[in-house]
């Protein structure tokens, strides 16, 4: 059986739908100049949907901590407007590190920059990482696990693990998957990539 034919594909749609809505709510408070409100959500704080990377290891709180990061509210909302703007995602590395902010790497930071420009820029945390590395490896989900060991012990450089995850292959195989189940696939491809990672995470290792 192919790893894919395993995901709740109702869920990863529910998914998919719940972090379109997150992107259009920051557009809009981006829009609105709502500088606090928009900082909380794109960091999971104020609904989870906003950021998984920073709700799941408790790190929206640490970087609006005022003793971790001067003014972060707007050091978040700033950078995004920087995203909002790409047309050629592989600026986001230094786009996060220019924003030079105590536990803002590149699981959180680029999450922030697919929900803003999900047409455009990708998730590259540890669920998207891991699925890139169980399809490289054949659905090999022990080859997966020994890789991404080695990427966490050896500090493989953020702009490396953002560049090299193939996330619109996985979107690709996901919309025959999803079909198969009487699922409608997302149409954003970076957005639907991320709802497939994080539902293939839950059967195999939530």
């Amino acid at each position: 059986m192919a790893i894919l034919d395993s995901i709740d594909w109702a869920a990863a749609r529910r998914h998919y739908d719940d972090r379109v809505r997150v992107s259009s709510a920051l557009a809009q408070l981006y829009n609105q100049k709502s500088v606090d409100k928009f900082a909380n959500l794109a960091l999971g704080i104020t609904d989870a949907d906003g950021n998984y990377s920073a709700r799941e290891h408790g790190l929206g709180p640490k970087i609006l901590y005022p003793g971790h990061n001067w003014n972060a509210e707007r050091k978040v909302f700033e950078p995004a407007g920087e995203f909002i703007s790409l047309t050629d995602a592989r600026g986001v590395p230094e786009l996060i590190a220019r924003a030079d902010l105590t536990y803002l790497k590149i699981g959180v930071g680029s999450e922030i920059s697919c929900i803003v420009n999900p047409k455009v820029c990708w998730v590259a945390n540890t669920r998207t990482i891991w699925t890139h590395l169980v399809i490289k490896h054949a659905d090999s989900i022990r080859k997966a696990d020994e890789e991404l060991k080695l990427y966490r012990e050896t500090d493989a450089s953020s702009e490396m693990d953002y560049q090299n995850i193939a996330l619109t292959r996985i979107a690709e195989i996901g919309q025959g998957n999803a079909k198969k189940s009487k699922i409608t696939p997302g149409s954003i491809t970076y957005i639907w990539a991320d709802a497939i990672a994080s539902a293939l995470c839950v059967v195999h290792h939530d």
